[in-house]
C-alpha cells in the first residue's frame, strides 16, 4: 500500500507541475515561485523513488528536498504577505534568513549529515513554515484571497510531516513498533496526496480560467 499511495503522489504531483507551468507566464511572483516547487520537488521525489527502486542509497536527497523546500515555500509567502502587509514579509524574509544561514554552517561544520536524515533541520523548517502559513491564514480572515486551498494543504500536510520526524526522533525510536512507523507514514504519504489534491483544485478555483497580477 505505501508504494501504491507513494506512486499516486507522485502523479498528482506530476499534474500539478504541469497544469501550474502552463499559467506560469501571466501570473504573478507567488504563483511562479510555487510552480517552481512543484516542479522542482516533483524531480528529487521521482529520482528519490527511482533510486529507491534500484537498490540505490538515497538518502541524500533529503537534505535537497529540505532546502528546495524551505527556500521556495520561504519565497512563496515572502510574495504572498509582501502586497498587504510588509512587516510580517520581512519577518519571513529574516527569520528564513537566519535559518538557512544556521542550516548551511550545519552541514559545513557535520559534512556526515549530507548522508543521513536531517530530521532536527527538517523540524525547525517545518515549524516556520507551518508559521508562515498561520500568517497568511491570519490575513485571509479579513479579505478573499487566492492561495487559501494551498495553504491550507501546506499546513495540514506539514503538521504531519512534523510529527513524523519528531516520532522518529531518537528519544522516541525504542518506544515504537515497526507497525506504528509503518502507520505513521502511511498517514504521512495519505495526507500528502490530499495536499496535492488541495493545489490542484486551487488550480481549478483560481487559474484555469483566469491569470492573477
Amino acid at each position: 500500500m505505501l508504494a501504491i499511495l507513494s506512486y499516486i503522489g507522485i502523479i498528482l504531483l506530476l499534474i500539478n507541475s504541469v497544469a501550474y507551468f502552463l499559467r506560469f507566464k501571466n501570473n504573478n511572483s507567488a504563483y511562479k515561485c510555487f510552480t517552481v516547487y512543484l516542479v522542482g520537488i516533483f524531480i528529487i521525489q521521482t529520482a528519490t523513488v527511482g533510486m529507491a527502486l534500484n537498490g540505490l542509497n538515497n538518502l541524500f536527497l533529503s537534505g535537497y528536498y529540505l532546502f528546495y523546500q524551505f527556500i521556495l515555500l520561504s519565497l512563496f509567502f515572502y510574495r504572498l504577505l509582501l502586497p498587504s502587509d510588509r512587516k510580517k514579509a520581512d519577518m519571513v524574509k529574516y527569520a528564513s534568513g537566519i535559518t538557512l544561514a544556521g542550516l548551511i554552517l550545519h552541514y559545513v561544520l557535520d559534512p556526515a549529515v549530507y548522508y543521513t536524515v536531517n530530521t532536527t533541520g527538517f523540524l525547525i523548517t517545518s515549524i516556520l513554515l507551518i508559521g508562515y502559513c498561520l500568517l497568511y491564514l491570519f490575513e485571509l480572515l479579513s479579505k478573499k484571497s487566492v492561495f487559501n486551498y494551498i495553504t491550507i494543504g501546506i499546513f495540514i500536510y506539514l503538521i504531519s510531516s512534523t510529527l513524523v520526524f519528531f516520532s522518529t526522533a531518537s528519544a522516541l525510536t525504542a518506544t515504537l513498533s515497526d507497525d506504528m512507523f509503518y502507520v505513521l507514514w502511511i498517514i504521512n504519504i495519505i495526507l500528502f496526496n490530499i495536499y496535492q489534491l488541495l493545489i490542484l483544485w486551487e488550480w481549478k478555483q483560481h487559474f484555469f480560467y483566469k491569470t492573477i497580477k
